[in-house]
């Protein structure tokens, strides 16, 4: 198919590129007049992203594989019974962002994270219309912004053909000044604002290297389509992943719609409009935590999940109310994933980004991802944001139906997921 042509607005998950280097009124950056004398080597063509065509089902299935090698690196660095929950997308996004100024090797595994062997043109292409499908949703709040925030102490200039490429295809607002403790506050700012105030910190400084910030901000805000009435709402225990019971309000409902493998029951709840839904995973095994269940869980065990919906029974649902917060630094992850040169002071380049003073070079020194999540009987809320710090060297009546359970007092995974694709764009776990 073709890519999309539309302009990118920013995730509903907030991903913020801190391109490295040194610190105060913010200013509009435009020094497009000043980069006739610089060469920039890209790889991208920016000029060519909307005639790049590529096979949307093959890059489906390579985002959700993604996905689940992604959360189970995660899992490798965390205790059975913290509450995880990350964002794909935004991670996504916020690599292919850097990307679309990467290349060499640099580009190949950001590119492979994503999709094997894919063209890196295709690449960008698929998180284009993402994005915008994201963008243009319906009956749900998904919003999405982008912002570039430069050094003007280390960064000589932005190449303009990535500027003009970040403002097109991923609506990017850039701003220049020297960085400073205001800097860190403005951008925590805009992050709060365009997650609609549910993370409203990430950065706590700027490091004399960082030479710029790249953000991407994504935030969902969906009502269920069918509300939990107050009779539905009921007092009961949930046993955690450490044998604890704790008093939480669940909410109970029944459906039509199961889920059964080996590994897992489940259910799916819809949002407003139906184009966005979550699904429950609750783990077979009874004596294992929802971190454990995901660890061995595979792409292919969610596609033979996916695949065993079934209309034949009655099920009787539920799941507790929650809030939950979650962050995480994700260097180790992706180097394990494969993207090891990004993070190499010598190796990375990111030469198609910008000049940076004194021609030192751009490469990432941390990836940062932040959460938070609201389910309760109306809704669900969700945000997240992914930071990379570049651093600069120096159903009339009818038979009653079997019934089935998916009793969520026990810990479980869900997510939120495109229905059309099945693409989790929110990925989490509930230990209590």
């Amino acid at each position: 198919m073709k890519s999309s042509n539309k302009k990118l607005t920013a995730l509903t998950l907030a991903s913020i590129l801190l391109l490295s280097g040194c610190q105060s009124t913010t200013k509009r950056y435009d020094n497009r007049h000043n980069n006739a004398d610089i060469e920039f080597n890209t790889t991208i063509n920016y000029d060519e992203l909307e005639q790049c065509s590529y096979d949307e089902n093959d890059f489906n299935s390579d985002y959700n594989d993604y996905t689940f090698r992604l959360m189970a690196q995660v899992l490798e660095f965390e205790d059975r019974n913290v509450n995880v929950m990350i964002s794909p997308a935004s991670i996504m996004f916020a690599m292919d962002l850097a990307a679309a100024g990467s290349n060499g090797d640099t580009l190949t595994q950001i590119t492979n994270l994503f999709s094997e062997g894919a063209d890196p043109m295709e690449q960008q292409a698929f998180a284009a219309y993402m994005m915008e499908r994201i963008n243009s949703s319906e009956d749900v709040i998904f919003n999405t912004a982008n912002s570039v925030w430069t050094n003007e102490s280390r960064i000589a200039c932005l190449n303009s053909e990535y500027q003009d490429y970040i403002e097109e295809y991923f609506d990017a607002e850039a701003y220049s000044q020297p960085f400073s403790d205001s800097t860190v506050n403005q951008i925590n700012s805009w992050i709060d604002e365009h997650t609609n105030g549910m993370i409203d910190h990430v950065l706590d400084q700027l490091e004399p290297e960082a030479a710029a910030v790249l953000v991407n901000t994504i935030a969902f805000e969906g009502a269920w389509y069918e509300a939990y009435e107050d009779y539905q709402v009921q007092p009961m225990t949930f046993t955690t992943a450490d044998g604890d019971e704790i008093d939480v309000d669940m909410l109970c409902d029944s459906t039509s719609v199961y889920y059964e493998t080996d590994e897992a029951t489940g259910f799916i709840r819809y949002y407003e409009g139906g184009q966005y839904a979550m699904l429950v995973m609750l783990p077979t095994d009874e004596s294992i935590s929802a971190n454990e269940f995901l660890s061995d869980f595979t792409v292919d065990d969610y596609n033979d999940f996916v695949a065993s919906r079934t209309a034949e029974y009655d099920v009787y649902t539920r799941m507790p109310e929650f809030e939950s917060d979650y962050d995480i630094t994700l260097n180790d992850v992706l180097e394990s994933l494969g993207v090891e040169d990004a993070f190499d002071e010598d190796n990375a380049d990111f030469t198609g980004i910008g000049a940076v003073n004194n021609n030192t070079n751009l490469y990432i020194g941390s990836v940062l991802h932040k959460t938070h999540i609201e389910i309760d009987r109306d809704g669900t809320r969700a945000a997240a944001a992914t930071v990379i710090v570049m651093d600069a060297a120096m159903a009339c009546e009818i038979t009653p139906a079997p019934i089935r359970e998916v009793y969520c007092d026990r810990p479980f995974a869900y997510a939120i997921v495109d229905t059309e694709t099945m693409n989790p764009l929110f990925f989490g776990t509930y230990n209590g």
